[in-house]
């Protein structure tokens, strides 16, 4: 193969799909803008974008020359075999380049020194941004820095009383928490499924008010990254406060809706700029976010540029879930390795002071220790014990082995599971299936019995009755999110494209040539500011009488049943099958986990550890190859970025 210059390469890829246009016109604006020839800096300013599509916020320059294919990951997943023919890799195409040469280059050249209007920034002589994320990051470590400094007065035995009434003397890491959220503007509450974060934040809110002492009543807003994620906050905070109300009769007043960001922070359409900004603050006391492993950083920025600066923010979440679908990983980069806890002795002081009991050894500082997330540490607590999954036994165990990435304990499981031996007492509610593809009858069996309770509900009652009519939608809706199939690919004989419309001819055989039809689900794939709908709401589309039109019903926390026209609706899918990206902030009763047959980028541990928890009672775990889900388990998401690294200069 020739030699080739980086744009041409770069041209190469972008004509075969390994990268986006967007990436290829980016650079290509860095080499007609440098006043010298600049090829290697387009070159990485075009993988920073890429990068940034793919979720990291910057390009890692010594990451990058590691292992620059895997890295990069290019060729991309399905790549043809014209393309691979035709296409340098990176590897080829960065051989005998130096680092020393790429650095260089990147100082030198006018397009990246730190001017204002500069589209690039290259921090600590390692990391290449796009100028714009750059400055989110600063912006959100500087922000947190500040909160974190902010200690309100607190006396101790005052909270220790206050504490002790709502836990009892018994030692909690729920106690803990509360107690850490007291001490600073910032705090983090981190977590898996059914540790209690709900539970603990109800609490948090009690001692709030018992501690709140002004004249007016204290502002608290609740939100939460998408619709789907704020209705579950509404509901379970909303359930869990009615215990409260002894503790602070000011607590009925509390308004215990939780909003998605963008409402709380007044969307602008067709504009990422919002309503509430640092000239137009949010009035809050406190705002406490749900589901914050979903946050990228471009909103995060948003969301502290809103606030005052006395306003306590506080994040709550599952580190170890999937990081967002934008650029970042703002939760799993703030807790990192927070079960380490690292305490530093003055916190572990106050904290014994604050809760009257002696914090377990295992999360005070290890002198030796030089993690770089330790200050962010001093301002997080992780819940460690599940009241809805025992770590031994079905669903809480197979979560378990795959978040802590072993393998010894599933390989055997799966060996069992095709073997077809009966599951022990304690694993029942976990299951296993190896269809060579997705239409084999085992599968088509278990979706018609998981559908089966939904398609009897479907026939409408015979009243026109508006009441009997929205209980019957309600219910139908309800009974709609007891079963779901979750995949991890789009894509594909396994992906969700193919998933749905294999399932539609299986539940509605009749209704093949109909784009709207009866029980047809619908998930709302972008915000629709016009009709006040959000990414991820669900909706069914039924049709009351022989005579009447189809309408599609969704439940909204605050309105209650919608009935709205299909023509309304601009942005869908059909959904009897999600992504695991789409889940995220749900819970079904029965889940069924789909990966496919071959090993993909996107199968990570944390993807499928978040589709596994979004199972309550039962998991139904399907691959063709069991080998691809072992190797799942051994790959894990890092997201490049700095909010945790060390060294801030940028040229």
């Amino acid at each position: 193969m020739p030699a080739m210059q980086p744009m041409q390469v770069m041209q190469l890829w972008q004509q075969q799909g390994w990268i986006r246009a967007l990436d290829f016109q980016f650079a290509k604006f860095i080499a007609d803008n440098a006043p010298h020839d600049s090829q290697w800096v387009a070159l990485l300013a075009g993988l920073a974008s890429h990068q940034l599509g793919r979720g990291h916020p910057c390009l890692d320059l010594s990451l990058m020359l590691a292992d620059s294919d895997s890295y990069l990951q290019l060729p991309p997943e399905f790549a043809s075999a014209e393309s691979m023919q035709l296409c340098p890799r990176p590897q080829q195409l960065l051989a005998g380049v130096s680092a020393t040469e790429l650095q260089q280059a990147l100082v030198s050249a006018e397009a990246t020194r730190a001017a204002e209007h500069a589209p690039l920034a290259w921090v600590a002589n390692e990391r290449l941004y796009l100028r714009r994320f750059w400055r989110y990051e600063q912006h959100i470590k500087a922000d947190l820095a500040q909160r974190m400094a902010r200690q309100p007065k607190r006396d101790s035995a005052n909270v220790q009383r206050v504490l002790q009434n709502l836990f009892g003397d018994k030692f909690s890491w729920q106690k803990l928490a509360c107690a850490m959220a007291l001490r600073s503007g910032f705090s983090i509450i981190t977590g898996g499924p059914g540790t209690g974060k709900t539970y603990t934040v109800v609490r948090l809110l009690a001692t709030l008010y018992q501690l709140h002492k002004g004249q007016q009543p204290l502002q608290v807003k609740l939100a939460a990254p998408t619709g789907k994620a704020a209705a579950r906050m509404t509901e379970s905070i909303g359930n869990e406060l009615t215990t409260m109300v002894k503790f602070d009769s000011r607590l009925g007043d509390l308004d215990a809706t939780a909003v998605t960001l963008h409402r709380l922070l007044g969307s602008q359409p067709n504009s990422r700029f919002f309503k509430r900004n640092a000239s137009n603050p949010l009035l809050a006391d406190v705002v406490i976010v749900d589901e914050a492993s979903m946050i990228d950083v471009e909103m995060m920025a948003a969301l502290l540029d809103a606030l005052p600066e006395h306003t306590t923010l506080i994040l709550l979440g599952d580190k170890d879930q999937l990081a967002s679908v934008g650029a970042g990983a703002i939760l799993g980069q703030l807790c990192r390795d927070a079960e380490l806890g690292n305490y530093q002795p003055e916190l572990v002081d106050w904290l014994q002071a604050a809760t009257g009991q002696a914090l377990p050894r295992q999360v005070h500082a290890d002198p030796q220790s030089l993690l770089a997330s330790a200050h962010y540490h001093q301002h997080t607590v992780m819940l460690r014990e599940s009241r809805r999954f025992n770590a031994e036994q079905g669903i809480g165990k197979l979560a378990d082995e795959i978040n802590h990435q072993r393998s010894d304990w599933l390989g055997h499981w799966l060996q069992q599971q095709r073997d077809g031996q009966l599951a022990a007492p304690q694993f029942a509610n976990i299951r296993y299936l190896n269809p060579a593809q997705w239409q084999h009858t085992s599968v088509r069996q278990l979706v018609q019995q998981g559908m089966h309770d939904y398609l009897q509900l479907l026939t409408p009652p015979t009243t026109a009755d508006a009441a009997a009519l929205d209980a019957w939608a309600g219910a139908l809706l309800e009974q709609f999110s007891q079963f779901q199939v979750l995949t991890a690919v789009n894509h594909g004989d396994w992906g969700m494209h193919h998933l749905n419309q294999t399932i539609k001819q299986w539940l509605h055989p009749n209704q093949q040539d109909s784009t709207w039809y009866h029980g047809r689900p619908i998930m709302v794939t972008r915000n629709d500011y016009n009709i006040d709908l959000r990414n991820g709401d669900i909706g069914i589309a039924v049709q009351v009488s022989e005579n009447a039109p189809i309408r599609v019903v969704f439940l909204d926390q605050q309105q209650g049943i919608r009935w709205l026209l299909p023509s309304r609706l601009s942005h869908y899918e059909t959904v009897y099958a999600m992504t695991v990206h789409k889940s995220q902030g749900s819970e079904f009763a029965h889940t069924v986990v789909v990966l496919p047959e071959h090993d993909t980028p996107v199968l990570t541990k944390e993807l499928l550890y978040t589709g596994v928890t979004r199972a309550r009672q039962q998991l139904t775990l399907i691959c063709a190859k069991p080998e691809v889900i072992l190797r799942t388990v051994k790959k894990r998401v890092d997201r490049i970025g700095g909010l945790i690294a060390e060294g801030g200069e940028q040229h």
